[in-house]
């Protein structure tokens, strides 16, 4: 069993145990996969695009060429593409998009991408918020997979909280966001100890 068959296998168990024991502050997750990827058509696309894609990733494919995580009742939903919509979704990009960039996931309005000039560095993950900038996430396929499956809406979140109120670098990462946000928590804590008599409480 490789990574990420243990990754997928752990994600559903977990939601069975969810289920079975009825846990309404934790509704279970659905996810639907489609079957493997045909290799040639892989083959092929690697070849168009003059890379060899990721090991994990490859991985995946091989066990579901695409797949869609609903993370709640809402019609949201998390696409992680086909080979055929990576295909699309590449011919789609803005001429002024970078080359290296290509497109294999999408939530709501964050879109995940591999830098494929990064992928020798095991950090090749970006993704970009609804203003489009795009941000370094550190993180290979199948670090991104594991986290997606735990909180689908932890990209999401930062992105539309801290990236439209604040000024944070391009390309920051998940760990500098994180400081970020206990920062303004820090700040926000300290802010409300203050008395109407403008003296701290202590």
């Amino acid at each position: 069993m490789n990574e990420i068959e243990r990754i997928l296998n752990s994600f559903r168990q977990e939601q069975i145990k969810i289920a079975n024991q009825n846990l309404h502050a934790n509704k279970p997750i659905t996810l639907y996969s489609n079957p493997p990827v045909n290799e040639e058509y892989l083959l092929k696309f690697q070849e168009d695009i003059q890379t060899k894609l990721p090991s994990d990733y490859i991985d995946f494919l091989k066990i579901n060429d695409g797949a869609v995580l609903y993370p709640d009742n809402k019609n949201t939903q998390l696409d992680i593409f086909s080979v055929y919509l990576l295909v699309y979704e590449k011919d789609m990009l803005p001429t002024s998009s970078s080359l290296s960039l290509l497109p294999f996931a999408r939530y709501q309005t964050t879109t995940f991408y591999m830098d494929l000039s990064k992928l020798q560095s095991r950090k090749y993950i970006v993704f970009s918020s609804s203003t489009g900038h795009h941000y370094d996430a550190h993180m290979c396929f199948k670090n991104w997979l594991q986290t997606i499956l735990s909180n689908p809406k932890y990209f999401n979140s930062y992105a539309s909280k801290f990236f439209h109120s604040h000024t944070v670098p391009y390309y920051a990462s998940i760990q500098e966001l994180v400081e970020i946000s206990q920062a303004f928590e820090i700040d926000r804590n300290k802010c409300s100890s203050i008395n109407f008599n403008g003296h701290y409480n202590f």
